[in-house]
């Protein structure tokens, strides 16, 4: 069947459901649109006269839930300032020194392992950030992954040295 067929036959077949409607399926569907009207008619008058009786249910009815009503006076009262119970120091860019190695020296294998997987962690990060920037801040953190390399080849010295 060629395209043009089938859409002559798709018309066709459109057009013999739409004339099969006769006068009997549009007058029952005019009846049953009356109907529906004379039903929401009669409900507009039953909701009007409910709210015209004063019907206070709403008001008195106990639902569980408390009705909070807060006055001004009360907030005021209990708004205190609190003082902060932490205190936050500086930043200080103390953190960032790396310990030395006569200072590692002194700690323990387990301590030397997890700075050096502390130290591999950032040298990822900043290998992220070092893709990612342009201009200054690249050669910044080329600089940090210069200085984090440093300490890593020392932390693995340190860590032959003590096995």
């Amino acid at each position: 069947m060629k395209k043009s067929e089938f859409k002559s036959s798709i018309k066709n077949e459109i057009l013999d459901i739409l004339q099969e409607a006769d006068a009997e399926d549009i007058k029952a569907q005019q009846d049953l649109n009356k109907e529906l009207e004379l039903s929401k008619s009669h409900a507009d008058e039953l909701g009007d006269a409910l709210s015209e009786e004063g019907n206070d249910s709403d008001k008195s009815q106990d639902d569980g839930y408390v009705q909070h009503k807060y006055d001004d006076s009360v907030i005021d009262k209990y708004n205190i300032p609190v003082e902060p119970t932490a205190v936050f120091e500086k930043d200080n860019d103390d953190e960032d020194v790396e310990p030395t190695a006569a200072q590692l020296k002194k700690e323990p294998l387990s301590k030397i392992g997890y700075k050096l997987a502390d130290t591999q962690k950032e040298m990822k990060q900043v290998v992220k950030k070092w893709s990612a920037a342009e201009g200054s801040e690249k050669e910044k953190l080329y600089d940090r992954l210069r200085t984090l390399n440093n300490i890593k080849k020392e932390l693995e010295s340190l860590l032959e040295n003590k096995k």
